[in-house]
């Protein structure tokens, strides 16, 4: 039976940002992965410029394009685009980026989680190939969580269905990312080109998806991956005793853009603060971890829930707003700063005189207290 302080299920973004942040503190890990080394992930791969100010060191040299130009365009016909002093975001292919992040970590890949037990001293954890004891063990194995699921740990409550595809792209990259609203009734769809091909997607509410949406603005023969993203709805405990969960695993996905690779990283710093702490106290119980997150992401997701609630449904109502210069500048004036401020947006919106944009605001606010 083999030993490590941490063992984490899940090799990705979260999984290895945390084995990295372990590493720099002197704590030994070992991931579990049930994927191989090079497996595919189909991922919009949209990385806000923050990312790189938030990864380990030792990490933060990967392979990306840049995006300096936003186009947002409504299923009307109408449009709005501009191009920003400087690069608002990043994009990156997805297997790529997890196998980069990989790097020097202790990895078994193809192995199966499937079940744990708790003791005084540890944790005894079995996967289809062997059995591990650690001082600690990590969810960071996603939506379909089996950490989360075994535990009663961050139920999976609200989903987003996203359809996407990767197509070939022999055309000359002019770092531009696409929007596309409207086709969606809770959702929106995107572009965004990588050196040698196009991120193509849709995405909406579970209950509103429908499938072939991103044909309406992508028209053409290739085949689609469907799949579910968890999205955060409220803080809610991701610790119990010496297991905790990470990422989209602790559901830790923008409600906005349903983004999750930033927050995963910035989740998984917090949280190898707090198994250092608990290491150096001796203790059993991973603590302070909720809390740290409060700051870190839980602030700014509460304006972001609350700006999703008022932009999709309202979105017809409130599109002349959205879809305009002004409106495009100022995302990308935001998210050149590093991290799109929901706060700024919240503000904006709060205090605007815009008719449709107010009612909307004011029937959010009276039906979310």
């Amino acid at each position: 039976m083999e030993h490590v302080d941490v063992l984490i299920v899940g090799g990705g973004p979260a999984g290895s940002s945390l084995a990295h942040f372990l590493k720099e503190k002197g704590i030994g890990s070992l991931i579990i992965e049930r994927g191989g080394e090079n497996r595919n992930k189909v991922c919009a791969g949209g990385l806000p410029v923050a990312v790189k100010s938030v990864l380990p060191e030792n990490v933060r040299n990967f392979k990306k394009v840049d995006y300096h130009t936003l186009k947002i365009l409504y299923k009307n016909g109408l449009s709005a685009i501009s191009k920003g002093k400087t690069i608002f975001s990043y994009g990156v292919k997805r297997s790529e980026f997890d196998a980069y992040l990989r790097k020097g970590l202790n990895v078994r890949y193809n192995e199966n989680f499937l079940n744990f037990e708790e003791t005084k001293t540890g944790i005894v954890a079995e996967t289809n190939k062997r059995k591990y004891t650690a001082k600690f063990l990590i969810g960071a194995d996603g939506v379909g969580s089996k950490v989360s699921v075994l535990t009663g740990l961050a139920p999976k409550k609200r989903f987003i269905v996203a359809e996407e595809t990767e197509v070939p792209f022999s055309g000359i990259f002019n770092g531009t990312m696409q929007v596309f609203l409207g086709y969606n009734s809770i959702g929106y769809g995107w572009i965004f080109p990588k050196e040698d091909f196009l991120s193509v997607g849709s995405g909406a509410l579970k209950n509103r998806f429908r499938k072939n949406t991103i044909r309406k603005f992508y028209p053409g023969e290739y085949k689609t991956k469907i799949y579910p993203i968890s999205l955060w709805g409220s803080p809610e405990r991701l610790h119990k005793g010496r297991i905790a969960l990470t990422g989209e695993a602790a559901n830790l996905v923008d409600p906005f853009t349903a983004g999750g690779i930033y927050p995963a990283i910035l989740s998984s710093r917090a949280l190898s603060d707090a198994i250092e702490k608990a290491l150096k106290n001796g203790g059993s119980e991973i603590s302070g971890y909720e809390d740290s997150l409060e700051s870190v992401i839980y602030e700014d997701f509460k304006y972001a829930l609350f700006l999703s609630r008022m932009f999709y449904p309202f979105l017809p109502l409130v599109k002349k707003y959205v879809v305009k210069e002004s409106t495009v500048n100022l995302a990308l004036e935001l998210s050149a700063q590093g991290y799109i401020s929901y706060r700024t947006i919240y503000e904006r919106v709060r205090q605007s005189k815009h008719v449709s944009l107010k009612f909307a605001y004011l029937l959010i606010k009276k039906l979310f207290k």
